[in-house]
């Protein structure tokens, strides 16, 4: 296991289960042009606008999105929704306290120096990433319920766009979000072919479909109607009585892993935390394998569908 892993995985562990969806927009014109608009998006996301992904969308998808999310802060228990997003904060809270015990742990192996420093470079990043779900408005269930899109992207998107770039770095792959080449290849007044070049000279091409004048994948527009009505109808199936069942042993896990971080927290030693954090292996696997039980039966809730996010 890598240290970025030892570092993500308890968050993956307790956030499995949340439901996430792209909303926000500061006013950019957005061309016509299909080339010139995705263009012009990719331009303003590397600048760090995330709410060009809301603009991007149609209308109609916009609403389908507020709806999902608004939906889905009635389905899911919000005592235990709320209580596990303050976990993960006081987790990061923990994590940003104890970060040398973290870079210096050997369980799992032992890292190479540059990895270490790379993710050293990144720590505020790592921090500010997640801190800036934790504090979101889908954080707690009454956030959900009246979710804004176009807030959404506007505030929380645009800056986890920002920490995205250091977080790229950990992974040694190319930023996701630098800007390449976008050339037309053919086009109609509702369809489009263009070709995407990358930074690092990956060429590669994409139709486009124009849905309430906005160039969206073509294969986004072909099965839009489709996600939705299948998220939708799978947040409707949601079953309380079953989500009430399974609720004290959801609990009991999520009260022992806060004990495990009171013990991290606490440790002075690199032996005092690494046997903390040897101990809290069990737990993690177990709010991985009861985190279906927030969705009343699913594996996961189903995620919102992908943005129209520029190449």
């Amino acid at each position: 296991m890598s240290i970025t892993q030892k570092i993500l995985f308890p968050c993956a562990a307790v956030s499995a289960f949340i439901f996430t969806a792209c909303g926000g927009s500061s006013e950019v014109t957005i061309p016509d042009a299909p080339d010139a608009a995705i263009e012009t998006i990719a331009k303003e996301l590397t600048a760090g606008n995330g709410g060009i992904l809301w603009q991007a969308m149609p209308t109609s998808y916009q609403a389908d999105v507020n709806e999902i999310a608004q939906l889905a802060g009635t389905k899911v228990d919000a005592e235990l929704y709320n209580k596990s997003f303050s976990l993960i904060g006081r987790l990061v809270e923990v994590a940003d306290k104890q970060k040398g015990f973290i870079l210096n742990t050997k369980l799992g192996g032992e890292q190479p120096a540059e990895q270490i420093a790379k993710v050293e470079a990144a720590w505020p990043s790592i921090i500010g990433f997640v801190k800036t779900i934790t504090t979101s408005s889908i954080a707690s269930s009454e956030g959900l319920q009246s979710f804004d899109g176009q807030a959404f992207c506007d505030v929380t998107v645009s800056a986890l766009v920002k920490y995205s770039k250091d977080l790229a770095v950990l992974s040694d792959e190319p930023d996701p979000l630098q800007f390449g080449k976008v050339k037309l290849i053919e086009s109609t007044e509702t369809t489009a072919k263009l070709e995407i070049t990358s930074p690092d000279g990956t060429v590669e091409s994409e139709e486009f479909t124009k849905v309430e004048n906005r160039w969206v994948p073509t294969e986004m527009a072909t099965d839009w109607t489709t996600q939705m009505a299948d998220a939708k109808a799978q947040l409707e199936a949601i079953s309380l009585e079953e989500m009430a069942q399974k609720k004290p042993q959801i609990m009991g896990a999520i009260t022992m892993f806060e004990g495990i971080l009171t013990q991290l927290e606490a440790a002075e030693t690199q032996e005092q935390f690494d046997q903390a954090l040897q101990g809290a292996m069990m737990p993690i696997m177990g709010l991985m394998m009861m985190q279906g039980g927030m969705g009343g039966g699913q594996s996961a809730p189903m995620p919102a569908p992908a943005m129209p996010v520029a190449p």
